[in-house]
This record gives C-alpha cells, sequence and structure tokens, in this order.
C-alpha cells in the first residue's frame, strides 16, 4: 500500500462519523479451508489453494452481541470483483442460511450494515471464490446505533435508480413504513430486507468500461479476414430495415453513420417513414437518398403505425437477409462483417442475434446484455433477442411480414412467427455486443414502463404463437414490463405423480418436508415413496409406522450403503406413475400451485428436465437452474440473490430453458429418466449426478427447464452434511473429475449462459 493511500485512508477515517463514535473489532484470522500456510499472515497475505478459501474470525477482546454493525472490508485479489461472504455461527453452526454477503473491486474498501439478531458464536469469513492470492488490507466489525444505520441505508436506497422507492429519503422512510405495515412485518426488517438487495452486484457495477477496452477490443477482427469476406463471391447483400417517424435529425445521421462506417461493405438502408410532419426530417430523408446510392427510401401517404411501416421497408429489400434497425440506435463497427462471416459459414442459417447494450444521455455504453443461446421457452417469456436480430428475407415474406394488432411488440411477434418451424440449428447466436440501443425518454431502453401497451401486445402475441401450436395454455403478464408467464394446463385425468424422497432418519426435516406436500399440494394425484437408507432411530421408524396407514405414502426400505443415484434409480423402479418428481428431504413446500407447475411442463413432449426455485430459509436463492463450468463443473444461477429481486435481465422470474436444473426437487416423465439411464450409481454416487443425467437427458434431443413458479425452501445438506472430511473431500474430487473428463467441452459453453460473464461467480457479473 502506498504512502499516499495510507495517508488518505487515514484522513477518511478522522472524518468517518462511524470512527469516531464507536470501536473498530478487528477480528484475528485463522486459517480453515483452501488457505496455505500462515507465514505471510502479519502482513494481510494469504494463498488460496482451491475455489472455497475459509478463514475463522475470533474476537479476544470482545464478543459480538445483538445490534447493528458496520462490516468493512478491503481485498486486494487476483479478480478484479469478488464477494465476501460472512458466515454466522448463532449457535447451529455454520449454513447457507446465516450468510452475509459483500461484492467487492479489488483494493477498494466496501461496507454493509447488518443486524445480529443473536449473539455470534462463531464468524467465518470467505474472502473469494477462486483459488490464488490475495491480501486482506482492511476487515472491521464496528457496532452502531439504529438510526445510523437507517439513515446511512435509507441513503443508498434513494441513491440507486435501480431500487429507488421515492426520489426523497423521507420518500422511501414512508414507503417502507407503508409495506411494513400492510404486511404486518416489523419496519427494521422490510428495511434491511430492502438494503440487502443491493448487495447482489449488477453486471454493470462490475466495469463494463474496463471490460471494453480490456477484453472486447482485443477480439476485434483482422483486416485481412474482412477484405477477405468482403471478395468473396457468395458474399450476401444485407437490407438494413429502418422504420422513421419524426426522427431527431441528429440522432437519425448518427444511425446512419454507423451503417455507412461499417466494414463489411455489401449493404443497403431501406428507410420507410411513417409520413412525418416534421420537414427537418423529410428534408434529411432526401439528403440520404441523393447522396448515397445505397440509401432507398419510401415516404407513406398516411400514417399506419410501426407494423405497416416496416413493411414499407421491408418493400425495398433485395438483399437475402433483412437486418432491423431502430432509427435512433447505433451499430458496433464490424457488425456486418461479423453478421457475413456467420453466414459465409453457415449457409442454411435463418436467425441471426447478437448481444446488445444501451448508450446513455452522456453517450456512455451501460447495461450489456450478454444473451444464451437459443432458448425458445425464455423467448415466450421475454423477447429477450431484440437487437440485433437478422433474418432470413424468404422467411419474413413467409411469415407474412409484421401483423398490425400487435404494435410495440411487433418485433416479438415476428420473431415467434418465423421461429415456430425452425430447427435449433437454423439459429445463430453471435455471442459479442455488436448493437447500441439508444436510451431515450420515450424507448423501452429507457424504461419497460415507457410503452406499457407493448405488454399487453406482447401477451397477444404469445397467446396467437401458443394457439396456433395448439398448445393448452394461458399467457399473463409476468412480474415486470414486457415480461409473461405460461400457465399450461393439465389434463383431465391427471397423470399419477411419484414423489420419491431419499431418508436416512432425519425426522424432524423429513417430516416436515411430507407435511409441506400433504398440505401445500394443489395437484391432486401423486403418491409419496420415502426410500429408507438404514435409518436407525425409533422415532423415525415410528413415523414410518404412522405415515405409511395414508393411501398415497410409501415406505420403502434401501438396505445398502448411502449411493444418492442407487436409491433413485432404485425408487423410480418402483413408482407407480408416469411422471417422477425427485426431492430431498431437506425441502419444504412454500407454493401450493409447485406440482401443478412442474408436471405442466414436463408433460411437455419437447421437454425433459423441470426444476424449481429453491430458497434459503432467509429468502436468498439457493437455486435457479444450474450453470455450467462455474467452479469447474457447475453451479447455482444467482445463489444468493434476494427471492424478489429481478436477477440478470429479469431472468429470476422468468420461466427459461437451462441445461440442468438440481434433483433437490426434479420433475421428468418416467419414461424419459428411464431413456436417459437414470442417475450414474456407478461414477456419481453423490454429487453431479443430476447434472450428468440432465446432460443426456438433453443429448436425447429434450430441452431441460427452470420454472421460478414452483418455489420451495431448500434447507441445503441437513441431512447427509457438508464435505468436510477427508474421505468426503476426495469423494467429491473425484466425482469432479469424472464430470470433466465426460463433458469436458460442454462445461465450457453452456447455451444457457453466455461466454463474456463469469464462471468463478454464480452473479452473471463480467468475466475477466
Amino acid at each position: 500500500m502506498s504512502v499516499i493511500t495510507s495517508k488518505i485512508k487515514t484522513i477518511k477515517r478522522v472524518l468517518d462519523p462511524v470512527a469516531r463514535l464507536a470501536p473498530r473489532l478487528k477480528p484475528r484470522l485463522k486459517p480453515m479451508h483452501n488457505i496455505l500456510g500462515t507465514r505471510r499472515a502479519r502482513t494481510g497475505k494469504w494463498t488460496a489453494d482451491g475455489s472455497d478459501p475459509q478463514l475463522l474470525c475470533e474476537f479476544p477482546l470482545l464478543e459480538l452481541h445483538t445490534g447493528w454493525y458496520l462490516i468493512s472490508v478491503d481485498i486486494e485479489c487476483s479478480e478484479a470483483f469478488d464477494v465476501a461472504k460472512f458466515y454466522l455461527d448463532n449457535g447451529d453452526g455454520f449454513n447457507e442460511n446465516d450468510v452475509i454477503c459483500i461484492p467487492y473491486r479489488s483494493s477498494v474498501v466496501s461496507k454493509r450494515f447488518v443486524k445480529f439478531s443473536r449473539k455470534m458464536k462463531k464468524m467465518r469469513f470467505d474472502p473469494q471464490g477462486v483459488a490464488g492470492e490475495f491480501e486482506i488490507n482492511g476487515l472491521t466489525i464496528t457496532p452502531v446505533a439504529f438510526k445510523f444505520a437507517e439513515s446511512r441505508m435509507l441513503r443508498k436506497l434513494t441513491r440507486w435508480s435501480a431500487s429507488r422507492l421515492d426520489e426523497t429519503i423521507s420518500g422511501t422512510r414512508r414507503i417502507l413504513k407503508e409495506i411494513a405495515e400492510k404486511n404486518n412485518t416489523p419496519y427494521e426488517s422490510v428495511l434491511l430486507r430492502h438494503y440487502g438487495s443491493l448487495f447482489v452486484a449488477p453486471v454493470e457495477s462490475h466495469g463494463y468500461q474496463d471490460w471494453i477496452r480490456s477484453v472486447e477490443e482485443t477480439r476485434l477482427p483482422h483486416a485481412s479476414d474482412i477484405d477477405a469476406l468482403s471478395i468473396d463471391r457468395n458474399k450476401p447483400l444485407l437490407s438494413v430495415i429502418i422504420p422513421t417517424c419524426n426522427t431527431n435529425p441528429d440522432l437519425l445521421r448518427a444511425t446512419i453513420a454507423s451503417v455507412q462506417a461499417q466494414s463489411y461493405p455489401h449493404w443497403e438502408i431501406c428507410l420507410a417513414d411513417d409520413a412525418s410532419d416534421k420537414t427537418q426530417t423529410q428534408e434529411l430523408l432526401a439528403e440520404l437518398q441523393s447522396t448515397d446510392g445505397r440509401v432507398k427510401v419510401a415516404v407513406r401517404a398516411e400514417r399506419g403505425g410501426i407494423a405497416l411501416n416496416t413493411n414499407s421497408a421491408l418493400e425495398l429489400a433485395s438483399g437475402g437477409f433483412c437486418l432491423f434497425l431502430d432509427h435512433d440506435d447505433l451499430l458496433a463497427e464490424h457488425a456486418f462483417y461479423e453478421v457475413a462471416s456467420v453466414i459465409a459459414n453457415n449457409p442454411d442459417v435463418k436467425l441471426i442475434y447478437s448481444d446488445e447494450d444501451k448508450i446513455n444521455n452522456e453517450g456512455q455504453r451501460v447495461e450489456p446484455h450478454f444473451k444464451p443461446d437459443w432458448n425458445p421457452d425464455l423467448l415466450l417469456a421475454q423477447n429477450y433477442i431484440c437487437h440485433l436480430c437478422v433474418i432470413r428475407r424468404d422467411l419474413i415474406e413467409k411469415a407474412g411480414r409484421c401483423r398490425t394488432g400487435y404494435e410495440g411488440a411487433q418485433d416479438h411477434d415476428l420473431l415467434l412467427r418465423v421461429t415456430k418451424n425452425i430447427s435449433p440449428d437454423d439459429v445463430h447466436h453471435i455471442p459479442q455486443i455488436l448493437y447500441h440501443w439508444r436510451i431515450t425518454s420515450d424507448s423501452t431502453a429507457s424504461s419497460a414502463t415507457a410503452k406499457c401497451y407493448s405488454t399487453d401486445s406482447g401477451i397477444a402475441a404469445v397467446s396467437d404463437y401458443l394457439a396456433n401450436g395448439a398448445e393448452d395454455a394461458t399467457v399473463v403478464a409476468g412480474k415486470y414490463p414486457n415480461t409473461y408467464r405460461v400457465i399450461r394446463n393439465l389434463p383431465d385425468p391427471l397423470p399419477l405423480v411419484s414423489i420419491i424422497i431419499p431418508t436416512r432418519d432425519g425426522l424432524e426435516i423429513l417430516s416436515q418436508c411430507v407435511h409441506s406436500i400433504l398440505t401445500r399440494t394443489h395437484y391432486a394425484n401423486y403418491e409419496i415413496i420415502i426410500v429408507d437408507n438404514n435409518s436407525k432411530a425409533q422415532q423415525t421408524h415410528e413415523y414410518f409406522s404412522k405415515i405409511g396407514q395414508r393411501d398415497n405414502v410409501r415406505i420403502i426400505p434401501y438396505a445398502e450403503e448411502f449411493n444418492y443415484s442407487a436409491i433413485n434409480n432404485y425408487a423410480v423402479s418402483q413408482a407407480n406413475g408416469t411422471v417422477v418428481t425427485l426431492l430431498n428431504n431437506d425441502v419444504e413446500v412454500i407454493s401450493d400451485e409447485w406440482l401443478c407447475e412442474m408436471v405442466a411442463n414436463a408433460l411437455r413432449p419437447s421437454i425433459g428436465c423441470v426444476g424449481a426455485k429453491l430458497l434459503y430459509k432467509n429468502n436468498m436463492v439457493q437455486h435457479a437452474g444450474v450453470i455450467l463450468g462455474i467452479g469447474g463443473v457447475a453451479g447455482h444461477a444467482h445463489k444468493y440473490f434476494d427471492a424478489d429481486s429481478a436477477g440478470y435481465f429479469s431472468r429470476l422470474h422468468l420461466t427459461q430453458n437451462m441445461s440442468a436444473v438440481t434433483a433437490a426437487c426434479l420433475t421428468v416423465k418416467k419414461s424419459t429418466y428411464e431413456a436417459a439411464g437414470g442417475l450414474n450409481e456407478s461414477d456419481l454416487k453423490v454429487a453431479f449426478n443430476d447434472v450428468d443425467f440432465c446432460l443426456r437427458v438433453q443429448a436425447l434431443g429434450l430441452r431441460n427447464l427452470w420454472t421460478p413458479y414452483a418455489l420451495l425452501y431448500h434447507h441445503e445438506s441437513l441431512s447427509r452434511g457438508r464435505e468436510d472430511t477427508h474421505e468426503k473431500q476426495v469423494r467429491f474430487s473425484s466425482e469432479a473429475l469424472f464430470m470433466q473428463k465426460k463433458w469436458g467441452k460442454s462445461l465450457l459453453s453452456d447455451p444457457a449462459y453466455n461466454r463474456n460473464l463469469t464462471r468463478s461467480r454464480e452473479d452473471f457479473s463480467l468475466a475477466a
């Protein structure tokens, strides 16, 4: 640390009211796991030899009693960004229900207010989520008064536009108190929950400008590659479709300039004006047409709306592919080159789309959207494709171009119709930012609520798509504007579902699990199969005798050693249902429609495994689908996010296809389970068997799916325990190695994720 930096920190401490009012507690750190040696601990430097370094925090002079505290961390590490986690032991041991997350930038102080509801027995500090060296420049825990904490939390809530409830601190306080009163919840709890949602760091805060310089600019194509494609005999002509109406001339000039600056030269601009009455717009259109022979202009005699105006532009097109560009947005310089390269290498491609970001009023690029590959269920939930979108012109003509009556979602409607009967191989996603969506006061880039009518149009488009496919479903608005929920109707009669629950004693959690199923499940036709894997306690067997008297509950013994895969395979062979649900005994049902939602999707011919949204008891996300490659094999999407937070581009609240889902709650047709060969009981007795199974189901040509509308608590690993012995860690490492050898390439390119997002954490932040 430099002398100047040290002096600055000293000055800040003098000016800091917290430093003047209360003693700062500095814990003594003791290595627990994945930490090499202690020789350099006095300097604050440590080395993590694994991705889960753990340090025990000891407070030799004082104890942490109940009350409010401010945690401050300053960590220098190899990753530009990471998340520090503090696990609290209130007498029940360390667990995921009592964890405090603080996202941080390397060498920058990060702070968070917390409330300890019980006297702290122990605290564990996990400084980073990757192996490598790190230095702890500062770690303090300071007791503070509630009034002080409240003022700072309210100030932060008011400043952060993404979570802003009101423009003023007093207004924010008033709204939070109204929420507390309405829900009969203490105000402090409501305040703390909203404040806590700020500590799931969005991608934008993770150095997007740095990423542009250090990553994007290093991937730009070479001039020789551009020249070679430009002179190729099969070079495609791209028709750029731009509908206009009283467009700001300066913005339209910039849009056209971004086309004219393209490194790939074979394109034409098809401009259609929707009867603009502003002379500046009219004059600019005439100028553009007269000065550039590649610009075609059609002026409508009367205003017809965005759908008809887009069709007028399409009538001008002569290229084999149509590229849609809004009249005030910008293209990356090599956008056309990347599109043309895809076409040259994939002659049968029908739809191409790219990643995108936005441009704010200061001209800065913000809010990058790194999208998944082809994801048809996500496309029903939102138009995630959006920009840049390129479609074969003959496919557009066959679909009947844009339709009136769907204004505001006419692009979504067109996408649904052109993709209805095409193969996934005909869709190509370019994982690069090729489109810059300008934020204006009336655009959906500014706020999804800026065009509220578009949600209604989107519902109509998705409903029509499903009706034309003879799918029995109802479409309703999602939690966020321009998002949708598809409620699929169940057949009559209902198929029998076999809910399989392996257990070994653990009566408290097992009885809670079974009771929640029996009392909170609206689905009427199911059986519960409890697989007893050598339970010893008399109380457990008494419970088996009692609960087994119910008509829809069976107890079947499995007397072999614990092998999660073998236990479930055996139970499935004994199941009477045509649909099976694998369920951990430490899961608790909290939504009545959970099984209806999962079964309705699992019955679809194109769907394999269906997973649920699982929460820790503190309402933080435990599972929202599995992302391949995180931590070397797989990790849970959005882990530790608040249950009510939007997640990455609202995906925490959208049904979508995922490569895998956890078997802690997994529903699948029994025939599919058997066709895939069940769980791998030879090589994956405990870990990763669900991921391996899902990938084999996917190899059958089926899509796996995650739904946020099946909601359960997961009191993770309470029955089996953690990987905390040498034997367990050796077994875990062996199973991870098996997965890497078998699925190596797949683990590095999850189609439900994006190469530009990190595989070190589950938070959708940028990859280094």
